[in-house]
């Protein structure tokens, strides 16, 4: 008998036992690194979602009810893609993008000459779109007034360096955009203003700044529940109000301000007008009414108001009369002034494009959903007491108190009595002095200044040419702003057919942080072949592009109907 070899058996046994559980320790190791590799990498993937005002654009909505976006708001949804949510200075009005910082890339196509009407027609047919993207929202363009879509887009920035150089002028990317949009673009997309311009004597001003800046834009209009001549949802709840003229003026550094207050009380409809009080530049009092309500009044708001039974008694005047009044008092480029002037036009039930609010430009918390008060504006700024009378506030005097207050910040600067402003001022500040000191920007502005991003725009010749003027503007002007470094790589590339731009993209996607494929579709009537190669178009760029990219499709709409942006950021589940 082999002794030797009896005894060897058992650890040979127990040898492959423990070599079995080595391996199998090391395989559930290396399957847990996995699993949580893969659980990390999920829990940094952006995702869109819609706010309330995404919902009331998206195509979900009924189409009575649904309130579009603007391209201002598409252009923000970019800028905030390629910054993250360092600089916002408020968060976006209608998406959220969870675990922005984290977003790979972001990718544009525009397509002129679709509309919503198209999309509606053959969205059945639209498979490649319809399994990638879930957000479609409708979007007022520049197309239905005949605008031009790349003025619109045009002056994104482009590269990290410009943006750092815009940061530091404007303390934020969202005031870059304020300040910098051009008002009438969208002004010109909802009221009735004609191309006329009046000759410009600013220099001949005492303003130290144009009051163009102080004007709300359509979004801001739309944003803070001002009457605003839109279709769908809008246009039922204002199918009552007037305009304040047939036709308007645009709007110029001379145009002239007006001062405006109503006074209200309560009927058995709600809140109605009993009086109203118009004030010019010269603190003259140039319209001044009390309104008789048709309806019965419950409460005349005397504490407020001033207004008693007694003082409407022999009253004739009507709502539509001071609607007639102001329609021929006001010149058809006058900007009102007032404090929340949205209720007051409520009140009168008229809509107006012009508009300065004393409300938004004055502000002590640097949070702009926080409004000052106009009696304590008028106490802090004007020294002057208001709404002090027992018997109820004066429209005159709060009228006239609303557009001094405009008229100081005026002789001063935008950021005068302005938290907001203030601390933008503050912040820009703080930035220009870390730029010079490279051991705390790097800390707070690495990714700005190593990780510098590229772009590339991509279009046809009879596209490009119109980018290649902005951009060369844009550049120039930001370049000339920073005094250090080299402006990252903007490319333009033109390209001879369609299908070449859709090729160029999806080859340039992984080299570029952000790439827009600018198309122009000149059939005067889009057909099903042309979606369904629109369909293709965007399931090849889908396909080229990375984990975690955005997405972003508009379809830029006709001269007679609205278009449709889609957002997707690309994840697992939709590869």
């Amino acid at each position: 008998m082999n002794t030797h070899s009896i005894s060897e058996e058992p650890l040979k046994k127990k040898r492959r036992k423990e070599n079995k559980d080595d391996k199998y320790h090391t395989n559930k190791k290396k399957s847990l690194g996995i699993e949580k590799n893969l659980k990390s990498q999920r829990t940094h993937i952006p995702k869109f979602r819609l706010k309330i005002n995404g919902n009331a654009a998206a195509l979900s909505t009924i189409e009575n009810e649904r309130v579009p976006l603007v391209l201002t708001d598409i252009q923000h949804l970019l800028l905030h893609s390629l910054l993250g949510n360092l600089n916002l200075s408020q968060p976006p009005r209608w998406y959220v993008i969870d675990k922005c910082n984290h977003v790979s890339q972001t990718t544009c196509l525009i397509i002129e000459g679709i509309s919503i009407k198209h999309w509606e027609q053959y969205k059945e047919k639209m498979i490649n779109i319809n399994r990638i993207c879930e957000d479609f929202v409708e979007i007022l363009t520049p197309s239905v007034y005949n605008g031009s879509l790349v003025k619109e887009l045009a002056l994104v920035p482009l590269s990290e360096t410009e943006k750092e150089a815009i940061i530091q002028k404007y303390g934020s990317m969202n005031l870059a955009l304020d300040i910098r949009k051009d008002l009438m673009v969208m002004m010109k997309a909802v009221f009735p203003i004609n191309d006329s311009f009046s000759e410009i004597n600013y220099k001949e001003s005492k303003d130290q700044f144009p009051r163009t800046q102080l004007i709300l834009s359509t979004w801001q209009l739309i944003e803070e529940n001002y009457p605003v001549p839109l279709k769908g949802k809008l246009k039922n709840i204002y199918s009552d109000y007037v305009l304040s003229k047939d036709e308007y003026k645009s709007v110029t550094p001379d145009s002239p301000m007006f001062g405006l207050d109503c006074e209200m009380c309560i009927t058995n409809v709600g809140s109605e007008l009993t009086r109203v009080s118009v004030v010019n530049e010269k603190h003259e009092v140039v319209y001044e009414s009390l309104v008789k309500p048709y309806n019965n009044i419950t409460d005349y708001l005397t504490r407020f108001s001033g207004i008693t039974k007694s003082k409407l008694e022999n009253v004739t005047k009507r709502l539509e009369d001071v609607q007639k009044d102001l329609q021929q008092l006001l010149p058809p480029d006058a900007i009102l002034v007032g404090q929340s002037l949205n209720l007051d036009l409520h009140a009168l039930k008229m809509m107006h494009p012009y508009v300065i609010d004393t409300s938004l430009i004055y502000n002590f918390t640097g949070e702009r959903t926080r409004k000052p008060k106009l009696k304590t504006l008028a106490k802090e700024f004007l020294n002057e007491d208001i709404q002090s009378n027992k018997n109820g506030h004066c429209s005159v005097e709060d009228s006239l108190a609303s557009l001094k207050l405009v008229q100081l910040k005026l002789s001063k600067n935008i950021e005068f009595g302005d938290a907001v402003h203030t601390n933008r001022q503050s912040y820009k500040e703080n930035i220009i002095k870390m730029t010079t000191k490279p051991e705390y920007a790097l800390s707070i502005f690495n990714h700005i200044i190593e990780q510098r991003k590229t772009s590339l725009v991509v279009g046809c010749d009879n596209i490009t040419g119109d980018y290649h003027t902005y951009l060369t503007q844009a550049k120039d002007s930001l370049s000339a702003q920073l005094k250090k470094g080299k402006p990252k790589k903007v490319k333009l590339n033109t390209v001879d057919t369609v299908e070449d731009v859709i090729s160029t993209v999806s080859n340039a996607v992984n080299d570029y942080n952000f790439v827009m494929a600018h198309l122009k579709l000149d059939q005067t009537d889009v057909q099903l072949n042309d979606m369904s190669n629109v369909d293709k178009w965007v399931e090849t760029i889908w396909n080229s592009l990375k984990q975690s990219a955005l997405f972003v499709i508009v379809f830029g709409g006709t001269a007679t109907d609205n278009g449709v942006a889609m957002i997707k950021v690309k994840n697992n589940k939709t590869l």
